[in-house]
Order: C-alpha cells, then structure tokens, then sequence
C-alpha cells in the first residue's frame, strides 16, 4: 500500500477509529498525506525583504507589474528524504481577485526539476504553487475537493493535483499555513498529451486549455498567453474565451486549435438538440455526416465520456460557483497515440464552493446542471448521461468516498488545529473584517473551527441531498 494511504489511514484511526472500517471496498481508495507536524517551506529572496509577497494587486498584474524575484526555497519538519536545502528558484505572488487579499499564493519555479515532500508519487517538477486559502476560513475547502476529484477523476485515469499542507516562512518571517499543490500544466506525471515540439511545430499535438473568463487580461500581459473565442448555441449569459495553457508555436495552430473546439461542441449540439449527427473529416478541419442514430454514440465520438462524467458529479457535488467562470480544464492530444476526444481533467479552484458564497449555500438543489458551463449544461436534460451519472454515484458511494471525505475533514481539523490556530494569529484581518462574496454565517465565524464545522455540516447534507435524487 502506498505510503501516503498508509500515513492518512494511521492518522484517521488514530483519531477516529471508524475511518477505516467504513467501507471493505476502499482499499485502494487515494489519500493525501497526513504526518502529526506539518512541514515547513522556507522562500529566502536574494534582496531579503518580503515585498514581492505583499506589495502587488489584482492592478499590479493587469500592468504587467508582477515578475519572478530570485532566491532560494527550503523545506523540512518532514522526512529527511523529502528535505530540501536551499535550492535555487524564483517566486512570484499569483492568482486574479485573490491578488487583492492581504495574504497571497504563490508560484515557485525551481532552476531544476524538484520533487516536493513525496507529492505526485515523488515525482519532480520545476513549477509548484503555495495557495493561501484566504477567502476560504475552512481552510478545508481545496482539501475536501481535491480528495473527492482523486477518489473520482483520479480513479479513471485523469490527472488531479496532489497537496500537502505546509507552514511558510519568507526571510525568516513566519507567513501562516499555506496548501501545497502542483502547478496546473501538460507534463508527464501530470496532464499527459503529446508535447509540441519547438522545431517542428503540429498542430495534431495535444492541447490543454482553461474556460477562462480572464482570457482577454491574460492575452494581453507581457508575454501572456494564447487565447480564442467561441460562441456556445444555447448558452444564456455572457460568455468567455480560452486560454492555452500549452505551447502553441505558430497562429495556424491557435486557429486550428479554435476550429476544433468549435467543432466539438457543434457536433454535441446538433446531436442532442437537433438530432443532426457529424463526425470529423480526416483532419479534424470539417463535419461530415455520420451513420449514428444515437446521441450517445455521437458525442462518444468527440468527448470523453467517463470523463465528462466525473467532472459533472464532482462539481454536482461541491456547487462551484466558479465553474462557469473560470479554472474549468480541458485537453485534447490529437497525436498518434493521442485519444483524439476532449477530456475533462485538472479541476482547480474551489475557494468559493461548499456553500460559502452567498447565493449559493442551499446544499438541496440541484446546481451544476443550471451553472454557466456549456459543456456540463448540454447533457444535463439527457436521460443517458443522467443515468451515467447516477451510476457512477452508485460507485463512489459502495466506496465510502461521502463518508471518507466528512471523516478526512475531521482527521485534518483535528490534526493541524494548533497550525490553523497559528495561521488566525498571523492574519486575524481574515476574521475581522470577512469576505463581502461569503455568507452572513461564515462572516460571522470567530474562529477556523467555526468555518471547519459549517463546511462539515453542509457537506453532510449535500450528500444525503444527492444521494435521494440519483438512487
């Protein structure tokens, strides 16, 4: 068994003695790792001031104000062979709106390949990133959703970032608990499709892009990145565009790239709406007619569907307010030995979820059928995909992943309170002052145990919510 099941598990008993007995068949179920002291990262900057850490806004980016500053990153209070010393890289603060909150994330990008604190099957990577969690008083938020999309996504093969907890010092100043993940990016070990290469560019290669609402600000930053529309039949609301998260080297590509995503999803919509019925030519510029009948089938043809599935039952179940607005992943490889179909992977960003903004706390409704998100609304009204859904609901539920993950938020409550406890000190701003998007009751919470039990106590209800619709 994999060291981080074991440590999770050994802690959960430890605390709560029915965490592993739940369910026979969750044995092979994914767990982060859980050790009775959290490690610690330590950033020390080659000017020795914290200025990159606290200085820049949401504004500050949109001028292309924000860049790299050298120095080096630590890591110990852990397991002498996940220790680092003293490692060379460059940090920058990260993110969009959370840019204007006091306490920031940020983005480590190591002069060589890294591994962190075992992450990723130990697996080493230059770029990693430090979430500061500040809307989120919980502070369980990511953690409770990255669980579920392991023990989902991850389960069927699609990539979803690991974590650790960590606490961070910047030039020795103590700068409160953050959560270690991976950055978001086509890499083996992580989003796996085919990489372009710079000498010989393709454009039947893999793509990973990202619904972006912030498309247009990120096309236009220094260096920013590739962009492109397309218009959703359908779709009330605004839409928004999206960003390449992967190297496009040439305009054809990008053109190529938004003739394929338009396409896709005319051929799902002409299926399920119109019962029209198009496969793609031999290659992928053009519809042709297609022998099929059956809406399933069609769409089988362009997208992923276990995927598609699994994205649409984790996002059902956590009510992600920013699934139609950005953070929504998507790849397609188009290589050789490339699946040639849009898969749904990496999902990423939930401080806003579980009911903690206002608008969006009633845990009895259905939500993500109804959110702005094209790609999960098309498929919502169709029996077969309903059907899907339940019955892979069916699955995780025979697995125990409702009940692991409500007993996972109390091993990790219970675990690291005196770091939570810490961390308030740090930033009792967060406490003070609330969050204007957030619920009147979380707003009023004095303490991160407070946020901890509501965060408890609406996943509960969640649960036992989804649980009598998809029977």
């Amino acid at each position: 068994m994999n060291r981080r099941w074991i440590s999770a598990l050994a802690a959960a008993i430890l605390l709560f003695g029915t965490f592993a007995s739940a369910s026979a068949q969750s044995d092979a179920l994914w767990y982060p790792q859980i050790t009775q002291q959290m490690p610690i990262v330590s950033i020390i900057t080659e000017n020795g001031n914290n200025h990159f850490a606290k200085a820049y806004t949401r504004e500050h980016k949109l001028q292309g104000m924000i860049d790299y500053v050298n120095g080096s990153v630590s890591v110990s209070n852990c397991e002498q062979q996940e220790a680092l010393s003293n490692e060379k890289a460059q940090v920058k603060v990260r993110g969009n709106w959370t840019l204007d909150y006091p306490k920031k994330s940020i983005r480590i990008k190591f002069d060589k390949k890294q591994s962190m604190l075992g992450m990723n099957e130990n697996q080493a990577y230059k770029s990693w990133v430090l979430l500061a969690e500040w809307k989120d008083l919980s502070m369980l938020n990511t953690p409770a959703a990255l669980f579920l999309a392991q023990n989902i996504l991850g389960r069927d093969g699609y990539y979803c970032t690991d974590y650790r907890f960590v606490q961070l010092y910047i030039n020795g100043e103590y700068w409160g608990v953050y959560l270690l993940v991976e950055q978001q990016e086509a890499n083996p070990g992580r989003v796996e499709i085919a990489r372009q290469e710079k000498d010989a560019p393709d454009r039947y290669t893999g793509y990973l892009i990202e619904y972006d609402a912030y498309f247009q600000e990120e096309a236009a930053l220094p260096g920013g990145d590739p962009v492109f529309e397309v218009y959703h039949t359908g779709l009330d609301g605004e839409q928004y565009g999206y960003t390449v998260k992967s190297d496009i080297i040439n305009s054809r590509q990008l053109s190529f790239l938004r003739t394929l995503i338009r396409l896709i999803y005319r051929t799902c919509y002409a299926a399920v709406n119109e019962n029209r019925h198009f496969s793609f030519n031999e290659k992928y510029t053009e519809l042709v007619a297609a022998e099929s009948t059956s809406v399933q089938e069609t769409v089988g043809q362009v997208i992923d569907l276990p995927s598609l599935v699994d994205t649409y039952l984790l996002n059902e179940i956590i009510c992600n307010p920013d699934l139609g607005w950005s953070s929504f992943y998507l790849s397609v490889d188009l290589s050789k030995n490339g699946s040639k179909k849009l898969t749904f992977q990496a999902p990423w960003d939930f401080d806003s979820a579980f009911g903690i903004r206002s608008g969006y706390e009633d845990s009895r409704q259905i939500y993500a059928a109804h959110a702005g998100n094209h790609w999960l609304r098309l498929f919502a009204s169709q029996p077969w995909f309903m059907e899907m859904v339940k019955e892979r609901w069916q699955e995780i539920k025979a697995q125990g992943i409702p009940e692991k993950t409500l007993a996972l938020i109390l091993t990790l409550q219970e675990t690291y309170a005196p770091c939570f406890e810490q961390n308030s000190a740090r930033w009792p701003s967060r406490i003070a002052q609330g969050n204007h998007e957030l619920i009147e009751e979380l707003n009023n919470c004095q303490s991160q145990q407070e946020a901890a039990d509501y965060l408890y106590r609406w996943l509960s209800d969640r649960f036992s919510f989804l649980d009598a619709q998809w029977q």
